[in-house]
């Protein structure tokens, strides 16, 4: 037979067609096997399974005594992922595939400060991992020092967390390995730039489908990061609050927190609309009754501003329209509005956002859930009275303000959500 790969005690192995798992007994001393077909997948699955099953969370791991950076990630992975957000977990996985894998993967603990650096100095270097996807564009520019140290602190994180919950022992844990050239966020260069009335006249004007059109009216209206509505579902609009939960049901908040946001202007008709129009997936933000992704929200803002800007449209992006927002309100509201709308503090806890999705519909509940949203008083103000007028006097498109068919859009809506 021919060795495929070791996981721990357990090797996969190819005979002609079939692939196998094998092992020695420790008991009998001599070697078994268990034949997988021709599913490889499965056979390593099966070998990861055995070796998660010879250690419970609160066992030690002490065989072998000088366990692979491979092993060690199976194990790191299987305490971590579950208490991680989804875009983690995600950054987990593309780590493994891009860097650890080919340059850690077989490296015994015992050598793994060395073999880090060696990592580090190559990335340093230029090198951007091994079997990147380039079907979304080749990656041209080097990794930022940033970027780098990033990456090795997971990569230290893997031994020493599993140290210091005493999930394994044996091995020294890594000492931090300095990067050079990183930067702090207020040294660097703004993604993207601030953007005049004018200019977000022509932006609105270019959205030439209805789904970038809803987006960036939207956004227009929210100051929100990038990449929330995208993923954003119909049953996060709080249709007796003039409201929407930027935090899907069953996300976890992280440091980056998902507000509650106020519904004005034409985010009122365009999420009417959206809703009305909505397919099986329940996405806000669709085309042909599909939802989009993160990457397909990029592109929408790159194809509008490269439309309507033309050569000026370089660093005009979603950043653009959350920043240019933000500052026109701060001179407008008081600062804890705007800290809670713009998500840089905490405005309620997991029990009161499951009171705006869940309300009775009761006069006194939805005077006491008003009231919770009192502090969005001042941005709906500044935003109906200033904003959204002074940006329709830069844009042909009728943004319907104060037209009272909005009003029955949204209820309709409203009814067809809550059948």
């Amino acid at each position: 037979m021919k060795t495929l790969e070791r996981i721990g005690q357990f090797t996969v192995a190819q005979n002609r067609n079939t692939y196998h798992l094998r092992w020695t007994n420790k008991n009998t001393g001599k070697q078994e096997s268990e034949s997988f077909g021709r599913d490889r997948a499965r056979a390593e699955s099966e070998a990861w399974r055995r070796m998660a099953a010879l250690v419970s969370p609160d066992d030690l791991i002490e065989r072998p005594n000088n366990p692979t950076f491979e092993e060690l990630w199976h194990f790191y992975c299987r305490e971590k992922k579950p208490n991680l957000s989804e875009g983690r977990v995600k950054r987990l996985d593309e780590a493994y595939k891009l860097y650890f894998k080919p340059s850690l993967a077989k490296v015994p603990a015992s050598d793994l400060p060395d073999a880090i650096r060696a990592m580090r100095d190559r990335m340093l270097g230029g090198w951007t991992g091994d079997g990147r996807d380039n079907s979304r564009g080749a990656r041209h520019k080097p990794l930022h020092p940033n970027t780098v140290e990033d990456v090795i602190n997971i990569a230290r994180a893997t031994l020493n967390f599993l140290l210091e919950e005493r999930i394994i022992v044996g091995p020294n844990p890594i000492p931090t390995i300095r990067v050079a050239g990183r930067t702090a966020a207020i040294d660097r260069e703004p993604k993207g730039r601030h953007v005049s009335f004018e200019e977000i006249g022509k932006l609105i004007d270019a959205c030439h489908f209805p789904h970038h059109l809803n987006m960036m009216l939207l956004e227009l209206g929210s100051a929100t990061r990038s990449g929330v509505f995208p993923e954003m579902l119909t049953d996060q609009i709080l249709w007796d609050l003039d409201a929407i939960d930027t935090l899907p049901v069953g996300k976890k908040q992280t440091t980056k927190y998902r507000p509650v946001i106020p519904v004005t202007g034409p985010m009122r008709w365009a999420a009417a609309q959206a809703v009305m129009t909505a397919g099986p997936d329940k996405h806000l933000v669709h085309f042909r009754s599909q939802g989009l992704t993160g990457r397909n929200g990029t592109q929408i803002i790159h194809r509008i501003a490269k439309r309507a800007l033309v050569d000026q449209s370089t660093k005009v992006n979603w950043y653009s329209i959350r920043h240019t927002l933000i500052d026109w309100l701060e001179m407008r509201v008081p600062q804890k509005s705007l800290s809670m709308l713009a998500g840089h503090i905490s405005a309620f806890d997991t029990k009161e956002r499951r009171q705006f999705r869940q309300n009775d519909g009761s006069r006194t509940t939805l005077i006491y859930l008003k009231q919770k949203l009192v502090h969005l008083d001042p941005i709906r103000k500044a935003l109906e009275e200033e904003w959204w007028p002074e940006i329709q006097m830069h844009c042909k498109l009728d943004l319907r303000l104060g037209d009272p068919k909005v009003n029955d859009e949204w209820s309709e809506a409203r009814k067809m959500i809550k059948k």
